[in-house]
C-alpha cells in the first residue's frame, strides 16, 4: 500500500472525463484545459464525471447501506421474542443480528475514504432519497462476486480466464484495459498469466475497488458472506477471509472510472476486455462499442465476455446475438465470431443456490475508426444551479408521491381505515365505491414496508 498511487506509466494515459484534457498532478489531478480537479480516493484516481457530485452520491449510498444493515440487525433482535424458544432458531437469529451489525462496521472501516467530517443526514432522509441497496450500480451490486473472486471461486475464475485466452488466441497484450473490472480477480489473473507491460482495471464501484486494491497489495480483508440459500445454520452468515494467492505483479493499476466515459487518451491500449459489462451498463451498445474502439490503437483487440442478456428498458436496445454482431462490425471492428461455453456462476460452497451460465465470448480486431457519439451531460446535471426540467413523467411521479404522503399523513393512530377512505372521498381524490378497497391495499403495503425497514 506504500507504492505511488499514480505511476509514471499510467499518468500519461489519463484524460479528463469532462473535456478529454490532459491531467496533471500527483495527489490531486487537475485538468489543464477545463480546470476540474480529481482527487485520489483510497489512493486511486477518482476520474468520474462531476467528481465532487459523484463522491457525494457514493457517500450517500454508503450511509444508506449501513443504515439498512443496522435496521436488519434490529429486526433480527426484535424477532427474539420470549415465545421463540427453539435454541437453533434463536442461535440463527442471533448470528444474523450480530453479523449485520458487524458487517456495517467493517464496510464503514473499509470505505472510510468516502467519509467527510460533516454530519450525515437523518436515517429517514436516506431511506427516502438514497437508492435501494441492491439496485444496479449500488454499493452492494455484485457484492457476492467479492467472495467468488477472492475466497471460494477458483473454478469460476479459471473458466473466465480460459474464455478470454481462447478468444485472444495468439494475441499477446502489452497495454491491457479491463473495463468494468469488479472486485478485480480477472485483471489480476490476466496480468499474471499474459504478462503485459501494463494492465489497468477500471470500475465505478468504490467497495469493489477497495477490496481489489487490498488484494493486489497482498493484504487480508475479512467480510461477511450471506449465502442466498444457506446449507446449514452456520452458513447464514460467514465471516470470510479474502486474500489473493500472492501480491500482484508490477504493472497492475486501479482507476475509478465510468465505462461510458473512460478517462483515457484515444488509442491508449492494444487490448480492451469488457467482462459481463456490455449488457448491464446503462448506455446503448452502439455507443459503448464506439467508445471501446476509441480506446484501442490501430489493430488492437476487443475481448467481450458475458451472457449478452440485454434487459434495457428500451425494447429496441435489448439486442439479440445477431444484432450484437452487426453493431460490433459497424463500430470499426471485424465481424465477431461468438464462442459459447458453459460456466458455473456464484456457486458458493455455503449455498444451495448456484447457476450455470452459457457465456458468450468474442475477440475482434479494430479495423477502422468509429464515430464517437456526443454525450454531453444535460445542463441540469452539468451545473447544479441550472433548473431541473419538469418532464410529464416527473410531474406524474411527483403527484403520486404527494398523494401517498397525504394518505400516510392521515394515519395518526386515531383514524380508522373507513375514516381515511371517507376523507379521500371528501377531498375528491377517490370515488366512494373504490375508496375503501384502494386505501386498504395501500395501507397494507405501507405497513409491510415499514416492518421490513424497521423490524417492527
Amino acid at each position: 500500500m506504500s507504492e505511488p498511487a499514480i505511476s509514471s506509466a499510467v499518468l500519461p494515459l489519463l484524460r479528463c472525463p469532462h473535456c478529454a484534457g490532459v491531467l496533471e498532478g500527483d495527489v490531486t489531478l487537475s485538468c489543464s484545459a477545463c480546470g476540474v480537479r480529481y482527487p485520489l480516493v483510497d489512493g486511486m484516481p477518482w476520474l468520474l464525471p462531476a467528481p465532487a457530485l459523484a463522491l457525494a452520491e457514493w457517500r450517500g449510498r454508503l450511509h444508506a447501506m449501513t443504515i439498512h444493515l443496522k435496521r436488519q440487525a434490529a429486526q433480527y433482535r426484535a424477532a427474539l421474542r420470549p415465545e421463540v424458544t427453539r435454541p437453533s432458531t434463536r442461535n440463527r437469529v442471533k448470528l444474523l443480528a450480530m453479523a449485520c451489525s458487524d458487517h456495517a462496521r467493517r464496510l464503514q472501516a473499509l470505505l472510510t475514504s468516502l467519509e467527510t467530517e460533516a454530519e450525515p443526514a437523518a436515517a429517514a432522509t436516506y431511506a427516502a432519497l438514497a437508492p435501494v441497496v441492491a439496485t444496479a450500480q449500488g454499493l452492494a451490486s455484485y457484492y457476492p462476486n467479492v467472495h467468488r473472486d477472492w475466497v471460494w471461486g477458483e473454478a469460476e475464475n479459471q473458466a473466465a480466464v480460459a474464455a478470454v485466452r481462447r478468444a485472444l488466441g495468439s494475441v499477446h497484450p502489452q497495454r491491457l484495459l479491463v473495463l468494468g473490472s469488479g472486485a478485480g480477480r480477472l485483471p489480476y489473473d490476466l496480468h499474471a498469466i499474459l504478462r503485459p507491460a501494463l494492465t489497468v482495471a477500471v470500475d465505478i464501484n468504490p467497495l469493489l475497488l477497495a477490496v481489489a486494491r487490498r488484494m493486489y497489495a497482498a493484504e487480508r480483508v475479512d467480510l461477511y458472506e450471506f449465502p442466498v440459500a444457506p446449507r446449514d445454520l452456520a452458513s447464514h452468515a460467514l465471516l470470510r477471509a479474502l486474500a489473493a494467492p500472492a501480491r500482484a505483479e508490477p504493472g497492475l493499476h486501479l482507476v475509478f472510472g465510468d465505462a461510458k466515459q473512460p478517462p483515457f487518451a484515444p488509442g491508449s491500449f492494444d487490448t480492451v476486455v469488457t467482462p459481463w459489462l456490455v449488457d448491464v451498463v446503462d448506455t446503448d451498445l452502439e455507443s459503448l462499442a464506439a467508445t471501446v474502439n476509441s480506446l484501442l490503437a490501430p489493430g488492437g483487440s476487443w475481448v467481450c465476455t458475458g451472457t449478452l442478456f440485454f434487459q434495457q428498458s428500451d425494447p429496441a436496445q435489448a439486442y439479440s446475438s445477431e444484432e450484437v454482431q452487426e453493431i460490433v462490425a459497424g463500430a470499426g471492428f471485424e465481424s465477431p465470431q461468438l464462442q459459447a461455453s458453459r460456466q458455473p456462476y456464484l456457486a458458493s460452497p455455503a449455498s444451495r443456490h448456484a447457476r450455470v451460465e452459457e457465456v458468450v465470448t468474442f475477440a475482434v480486431r479494430k479495423q477502422g475508426e468509429a464515430e464517437l457519439p456526443l454525450r454531453p451531460l444535460p445542463p441540469w446535471l452539468a451545473d447544479p444551479r441550472h433548473p431541473v426540467p419538469l418532464l410529464p413523467e416527473v410531474a406524474d411521479h411527483a403527484l403520486a408521491l404527494r398523494v401517498r404522503g397525504y394518505v400516510a399523513s392521515l394515519v395518526d393512530g386515531r383514524r380508522s381505515l373507513s375514516d381515511i377512505a371517507a376523507k379521500l372521498v371528501e377531498d375528491r381524490l377517490l370515488p366512494p365505491a373504490e375508496a375503501t378497497g384502494i386505501v386498504r391495499d395501500y395501507l397494507l403495503r405501507l405497513h409491510d414496508e415499514a416492518r421490513l425497514r424497521t423490524g417492527i
